[in-house]
């Protein structure tokens, strides 16, 4: 068993993918017609974690062991495994950032972000620490515009804790139920519901990161979390840059930008096609902007 775990690992190492932005848009875009909603469209800003998380590289001993029960729990070991250990290293962070509130930049990176989205100024802007399907769909009862926005922001560190990620994920949700005679109220949110879905995620990484996991997160949490809060902060700021451009996307514009004259590349564990490149600063497009760049 324990000859076997260990083969397991080495070829995870091999084997693990590199990270892609994980979305699900049901409609990735919002055209002309859609942009305005009768009454205005309300916004609700989501920020449910109340402080910040660790990612891990799940395990691919399954998959590479061809699955059934041994290769189940070999996976489900190193997944543990992993767990612990990025739980164990991210407490002297959670314990640095003490204090620091994310809610705030949320709902400031949701104001300058709609600013510059002229048709997207809210009829009404609420906040939410329950992002559950539940929660969102009894914010919707609540809600007097017959369209909600739903931005929800979440930030974590990359499983080597060489970088912190912001990503903020949008979603357009009707007030109405579907006709459908038994459907129920938060089917409205379920993906071929949604009038949309998008996201925008900012990667912000150590200037020098190194292969110890420990270390990186010492460098985090040093003097009080400095570098992290200047991280989380600068992560928040270049995600608001990137939903309005997310926002205005067309069509078209996604077709360009993942043509094939666009060179594929890596940055911040991330793929996708590169759309700028300037020194350290990557923005990919993977169905959604990346942005990677380090903390400054």
């Amino acid at each position: 068993m324990k000859a076997l775990l260990n083969l397991g690992l080495c070829l995870v190492l091999v084997a693990a993918p590199l990270g892609s932005a994980a979305i699900a848009a049901p409609k990735n875009v919002v055209e002309e017609p859609a942009r305005t909603v009768a009454g205005g469209r309300a916004v609700q800003v989501l920020v449910a974690q109340a402080e910040i998380k660790s990612d891990i590289n799940p395990s691919n001993i399954a998959v590479i062991t061809g699955g059934g029960l041994l290769g189940g729990l070999l996976s489900a070991a190193q997944n543990a495994s992993r767990t612990k250990k990025a739980e164990t290293a991210i407490e002297p962070l959670r314990s640095a950032l003490t204090g620091f509130d994310a809610d705030a930049l949320a709902l400031d990176t949701t104001k300058t972000a709609l600013a510059e989205t002229a048709w997207m100024q809210p009829a009404a802007t609420g906040f939410s620490k329950d992002s559950s399907l539940l929660g969102k769909s009894a914010q919707l009862d609540a809600a007097t515009a017959a369209q909600v926005a739903f931005i929800e922001y979440s930030y974590d560190v990359s499983p080597d804790f060489s970088s912190i990620r912001v990503v903020a994920k949008v979603e357009f949700a009707n007030k109405a139920v579907p006709a459908a005679g038994t459907a129920k109220p938060e089917s409205r949110l379920s993906p071929k519901n949604l009038a949309y879905a998008q996201s925008a995620t900012s990667i912000v990484t150590l200037p020098t990161p190194g292969a110890d996991l420990d270390a990186n997160a010492a460098m985090w949490a040093a003097d009080g979390g400095k570098v992290a809060r200047a991280a989380i902060a600068q992560g928040f700021a270049e995600v608001g840059k990137l939903l309005p451009r997310t926002l205005a996307l067309t069509a078209a514009d996604i077709k360009t930008m993942s043509a094939k004259d666009k060179k594929k590349g890596v940055a911040g564990g991330f793929a996708g096609r590169i759309q700028e490149s300037t020194g350290a600063q990557t923005l990919l497009w993977s169905g959604a902007f990346i942005d990677v760049r380090p903390v400054s």
